[in-house]
Parts: C-alpha cells; structure tokens; sequence
C-alpha cells in the first residue's frame, strides 16, 4: 500500500435503522425525549442508554497522550524516525508521503474531504486528499512494513469493510442511500475497486452505479459505545455477518452525547471498544471517526468537542504500538445549515456524501481491484 501520512487520521457512529426494534426517539433512560433523535425509524431510543456512568471527564481525553510528532520519519519511505508515542521510544515507519508532522497533543486534524465544505465531488479529488494527522503502523512496527502494510486482499477478492456505529451508520434521515454507505460504495465503483460490506444487519438500496449493493453493516440505531463494544467479536465478527473485515469504519459516541448518563468517561469507554475491535480483528485496519456536528440544544456542544478532541491522543496511543489505526474526521467543515436533516442530528443525503467522501479519502487508495 502507500504510507500513510504521520499520525492518527480518526473515525464512525450512530447507528439508524428504520426496521430495528429500538427506533424513535429517546424516552425515559438513555437520553431526554423530545430533545432531537430522528422521529420514525432510527432516532436516539438510546435502547437502555449507556451503561457506563460516572468516571471523570472525557474533557481532553487522551488527546495530550504519546505526541508521536515524528519529527525525524523520512519522507520517502517512512522509515523509524519517529520519537515520542505513548512509551517515548522510538517508532517505526514514519509516514512516508502523505501526512506532515503534528504538533504535541494528538496529532493533526484531518481534512480530508477536499476544497469544498461540501465534500468532495469525486473519487479522483478524495483519492488526492491527503489526512495530515494519521499514520499507519505494522504489527511488527518496521517501517519496510510500515510502507507495504495492505489490509484488503491482493488475490481478486473484494475488500471486507464493516460500517460500525449508531444511526448514522445505519442511514437515517437517507436510507434510500444507505446513508454514507451508498456514495461510499459508488466510489469504488467508480475507481473499479472490488469491496463488499460486512455486519449483522442489512438494509439499504438493491443497486448502487448499475451494481448489486452489499447490506450489510453494524449500525444500531439509538446505541451508545458501551452497546457497540457488546458487539464484538460476535456477532459482529461472525461468519453470518461476512467474517473478520479487512476495514472497520467507525463512528460512534453521539448517543453517549444525547444521554446525560452517558456524557462522562466516553473517551475511556472509546479506548476500551477500540481494544476489543484491534483484539478480534488485529490485521485489519481500524478507522475510527470524530463525529459528526448537531445543533440540539441542551448545551450539546460542550460534550461533542471534548469527546472529539480525544479521539486523536487514542489513535496515537495504538498506532504508537504498532497497531492498525487511522482517524478520519467528520466534524471539521461539515456545513450544519446545508448538511443536516430537520431533526438537527441526522447528516441529510449532503451530509452522507460527505462523509463519504472522508471515509474513502482515508481508505481509497487501500482498496481491492
């Protein structure tokens, strides 16, 4: 594959699904009624909320955590160079040519949906976007594998990607389209790429760009990250659900967000779904996303940013020991008045391109021909 740029690109969330038995919006436990969540299918029902409370505050999270600035990688060919990571040693593969250094505190935001704050108008253009903050590491840590490390088969086979997440992942607000996984799936298409979705649910349109369209994904609607960690590795990972993937992507923690039981220790409870996903899946490469904007009120904001900003020092943390992670941003430049639905949650089918364009800007040039 192609290196990747010097630290941690990051990623995906909330789970919709028009015929899920947790659809509409939250009541009771889990998240005040009445305070958004998408009316009908999907929505905040938050399905018994988070189970994790207390704790301290994700406020910084573990953004400070292994600065990893890489300041010694060399450009060509991403070899050791980069000092600091979450132990202070030295670590492998540099990033070779896409991704500048970082700064101290978790690494660069990733803007890589193009020009435009309305995504990217193609393949071609999310493709050329380079991630600034994001690093992939080897399992062994070399950097040889650090410029060769490939997730998606190299035999013909399509590439396994698992869209994980709430509502958002499932497409509410879009589900014509899938969501983010329509437009996703046509860039491939377009770019003649070989992919297929994995998951325990499946929904979403018969064909995308005259081609068969795989359902399948692990967005459930209303869950918060201590749901989506109860996941894995089944049933998320079983064969039923298309296997081990070679790609998860991953966006979740906005119903942790809605549900005020929920809003303390969401970067903690992030880290420790990261580690269940890097456990049961450890070669594939692990996507994980800030998420997306809303304009609720309830003072929302104060908890989406905090959460946001750790994501970056988690990634690093991981990448650090050589394992499978990149981060992707989906807050940055995500156009609230023209990119959300009216329930001021859901990305709208603007949104979802968007997020498509993000993802695959991270993922496109891994993928299977």
């Amino acid at each position: 594959m192609k290196a990747y740029s010097t630290l941690a690109l990051l990623a995906a969330l909330f789970a919709g699904c028009s015929s899920q038995n947790d659809a509409g919006p939250a009541k009771g436990s889990g998240g005040g009624a009445g305070k958004g969540g998408a009316t009908g299918a999907g929505g905040l029902s938050a399905n018994g909320g988070s189970s994790a409370t207390g704790g301290t505050s994700a406020t910084g999270g573990a953004s400070g955590v292994g600065g990893a600035s890489t300041t010694g990688g060399r450009s060509g060919s991403g070899g050791a160079g980069g000092r600091g990571g979450a132990t202070g040693s030295d670590v492998a593969g540099g990033s070779a040519s896409l991704g500048g250094t970082t700064g101290s505190g978790g690494g660069a935001t990733v803007d890589a949906g193009g020009k435009d704050t309305t995504g990217l108008s193609d393949a071609a253009d999310a493709t050329a976007s380079a991630d600034a903050g994001s690093e992939i590491h080897s399992d062994s840590g070399s950097s040889a594998d650090a410029a060769t490390y490939s997730p998606c088969p190299t035999n013909g086979d399509a590439c396994k990607i698992m869209p994980f997440g709430d509502s958002i992942t499932w497409g509410v607000g879009d589900e014509g389209n899938a969501g983010y996984r329509g437009p996703l799936f046509a860039l491939a298409v377009a770019a003649q790429q070989k992919v297929t979705f994995t998951g325990s649910l499946s929904n979403g349109p018969d064909t995308v760009s005259g081609q068969s369209f795989p359902k399948k994904n692990e967005g459930h609607s209303g869950w918060t990250i201590a749901q989506d960690a109860g996941r894995v590795p089944s049933p998320a990972f079983d064969n039923a659900s298309g296997g081990i993937p070679n790609i998860v992507l991953l966006m979740i923690g906005t119903n942790d967000v809605y549900a005020s039981s929920g809003q303390s220790d969401m970067a903690n409870r992030l880290g420790s779904l990261l580690d269940k996903i890097i456990s049961g899946a450890p070669n594939a490469l692990v996507v994980v996303a800030k998420i997306t904007p809303m304009t609720l009120g309830g003072g929302y904001l104060s908890v989406v940013k905090p959460y946001n900003d750790a994501i970056p020092g988690l990634v690093q943390v991981r990448a650090a020991n050589g394992q499978h992670i990149v981060m992707a941003d989906m807050n940055t430049n995500f156009n609230t008045s023209t990119m959300l639905g009216s329930d001021g949650l859901h990305p709208n089918a603007t949104g979802y391109k968007f997020m498509a364009d993000r993802w695959y800007s991270v993922i496109g040039n891994l993928l299977s021909k």
